[in-house]
């Protein structure tokens, strides 16, 4: 539902609806977007519209806080841009249990959030040191 509002208000694109910080806390539709990094472009737009009520207001609040104990943070010239929701391969590369090896490549070991085993960055990473753990057991053999 999230993503497909994200869809809609990106004149369903690629583009990305997107707020400056401090008009997301204030509840205000930016005049402009600052440049960022997000290739295939962002677009201002009232992200109340789409997040759901609770996320939006815990954010509001969350950032609005965070705000006040660390100075610089809350500024216009960040942006909140909506919405990544899915953060794992839709797939799984099939692995051995125990090795980790790829079931029919030899020396193949599929690892971290793009082989479907792991969610986000951390789990990424954790995932990706059982792996050459696995592979340094294998050469002290």
């Amino acid at each position: 539902m999230i993503e497909r509002r994200a869809w809609e208000a990106g004149g369903k694109t690629q583009v990305a609806p997107a707020q400056r910080l401090v008009d997301f806390v204030e509840g205000k539709v930016s005049t402009d977007l600052p440049h960022n990094s997000y290739h295939p472009g962002t677009s201002s737009q009232d992200l109340s519209q789409v997040l759901p009520k609770r996320i939006h207001h815990v954010l509001q609040q969350g950032f609005k806080e965070f705000g006040s104990k660390m100075k610089g943070y809350l500024t216009n010239e960040a942006i909140v841009v909506a919405t990544e929701s899915r953060t794992s391969s839709p797939i799984r590369i099939p692995r051995d249990r125990e090795s980790l090896s790829h079931i029919r490549v030899s020396g193949l070991y599929p690892c971290g959030e793009g082989a479907g085993f792991a969610g986000g960055i951390v789990s990424a990473a954790i995932d990706g040191q059982r792996c050459v753990e696995q592979i340094a057991l294998k050469r002290a053999v």
